[in-house]
């Protein structure tokens, strides 16, 4: 063995491997040692080196990002105020309130009756002034007394009124800009404020639809119901039963009381001499006392009792 080399024949494998062994430039058949540090060091740089080139691929890519995520915090502030949930009815009452006020053009009111709640506006200064104030009401409220007196007030206003056999639930739209809907629950203290221009739209397509379907009403002729409208309301409530709704859905579909549903029913059972509701359902369905497009109508999920 040459002082500081060592045949290359017979040199351990893992000396080789570590670069602990090296052939010098000039005689390929001996191996000189190498210090421990410089023989880690070469192994470690290719290592470091592809580290780098990916910290720095991770570097660009999170900055291709940077824009994008400004876009997108940006839009999703924007976006932030299109549908609130309002909660509690003194801010129910106060929001709607003011939202009313400023209202400039137009205002689309949806009252389905029954219960007064705190978004029904019933402060005449909400609604006077230049601006166009619709309302519509299921025909029950024709024979109510107090809600005869509310739309004679409102009438007096300026406000144009109209009824239907029976609504969807309460809405209020101002200036075509800005929707509210009622919250979950019984209770009713709570509505969504919406501000999403093609869902606003789209609720606005739905009143114009049921207002060119609607009756006008003078509150102050008698509490009698013209024969077209009784007719209306009587379609409705068989349409419903074919649909499996309860007499208690039915009511509130329609804004009336159970017990003026379960008269409704009784003549009709009576008129069909039916036996059973579930026999009342086919009569009416195969009578053709209800329209074909009626018919259609029906298939929907029943509300629960």
């Amino acid at each position: 063995m040459v002082k500081g080399c060592t045949p290359r024949e017979g040199a351990p494998a893992c000396l080789l491997r570590m670069g602990l062994l090296v052939a010098p430039p000039d005689d390929p058949t001996v191996l000189v040692p190498v210090a421990p540090d410089v023989a880690k060091a070469e192994l470690v740089r290719p290592i470091e080196e592809s580290l780098e080139r990916q910290r720095l691929d991770a570097h660009a890519i999170a900055g291709s990002f940077v824009p994008v995520a400004a876009i997108y915090t940006a839009a999703k502030r924007e976006h932030t105020g299109w549908a609130t949930a309002i909660d509690g009815e003194k801010v129910v009452h106060s929001t709607l309130a003011h939202a009313v006020r400023e209202c400039r053009e137009e205002l689309m009111t949806v009252q389905p009756g029954g219960a007064r709640v705190s978004y029904d506006l019933d402060e005449l200064d909400h609604v006077r002034g230049t601006a166009r104030h619709r309302t519509l009401y299921p025909h029950a409220v024709r024979t109510h007394a107090a809600t005869l007196r509310h739309i004679e007030r409102l009438t007096e206003a300026g406000c144009e009124v109209r009824t239907l056999d029976h609504v969807f639930d309460r809405l209020i739209v101002i200036d075509r800009a800005v929707a509210y809907v009622p919250g979950p629950g019984e209770a009713r203290t709570s509505v969504l404020e919406i501000r999403q221009p093609s869902i606003v739209s789209f609720l606005v397509q739905v009143f114009e639809e049921a207002w060119e379907r609607g009756s006008t009403i003078d509150p102050g002729a008698s509490r009698t119901v013209e024969p077209d409208i009784a007719d209306e309301i009587q379609r409705a409530v068989m349409r419903l039963l074919v649909a499996g709704y309860t007499d208690e859905a039915i009511a509130r579909r329609l804004g009336t009381s159970r017990r003026t549903v379960a008269a409704h029913v009784s003549r009709i059972a009576a008129a069909l001499q039916s036996r059973s509701r579930a026999q009342l359902g086919y009569l009416i369905a195969t009578s053709g006392l209800l329209p074909v497009d009626e018919h259609a109508e029906t298939d929907c999920t029943p509300l629960s009792a």
